[in-house]
């Protein structure tokens, strides 16, 4: 069972823990975080998530989970790229890209999108099999063209929020790879 915090439509926190499954079929408020990781050849890596995942089995997503009560969003994006990709990531390492807030029933949420510079080759992920069933590297263009086409093994799709982080991507990621 996982307890999480509600919020209120402003995102501040109620004080109210709830377990994610009611959050979820209330349509409440919560926070969620989000990881963006580029290597210097342009390309972001993605997650396919595991067949047997309740929402959007078999997708590509990047990567990113609910905040525990008890952990700043820095120490959620930590906690869960260790879980689902088997590294440690240093406090340092992770900037803020953008917050985003989704107002869609049954996943009502704040979300702040994290990004961080990643060289590692797809083999050197460990991980987390219930999550994910593999990870792969995609060229920036060609996964903003899965979003643009709505393509179906695509999680995300093109809306505002998605609209915003691929515009902080392009802004504020890619002009320093190079």
């Amino acid at each position: 069972m996982e307890l999480l915090e509600i919020l209120d439509e402003r995102g501040q926190k109620t004080g109210q823990l709830l377990e994610k499954d009611e959050i979820h079929k209330k349509g409440l408020y919560h926070r969620e975080v989000a990881l963006i990781l580029m290597n210097y050849e342009g390309e972001i890596l993605l997650q396919k998530r595991a067949s047997a995942k309740e929402i959007q089995p078999n997708k590509w997503a990047w990567h990113g989970g609910h905040v525990l009560p008890d952990e700043t969003d820095r120490e959620g994006i930590i906690r869960e790229a260790e879980e689902e990709l088997g590294v440690t990531l240093q406090k340092t390492e992770l900037n803020i890209l953008i917050q985003t807030k989704r107002d869609k029933v049954p996943n009502r949420q704040f979300t702040t999108v994290f990004f961080s510079i990643c060289n590692l080759s797809a083999e050197q992920f460990t991980i987390q099999k219930e999550e994910l069933s593999e990870v792969k590297w995609f060229p920036y263009e060609e996964f903003k063209q899965m979003i643009y086409e709505e393509h179906p093994d695509m999680m995300f799709k093109n809306n505002e929020n998605t609209s915003k982080i691929l515009k902080a991507i392009e802004e504020k990621i890619l002009p320093h790879l190079s």
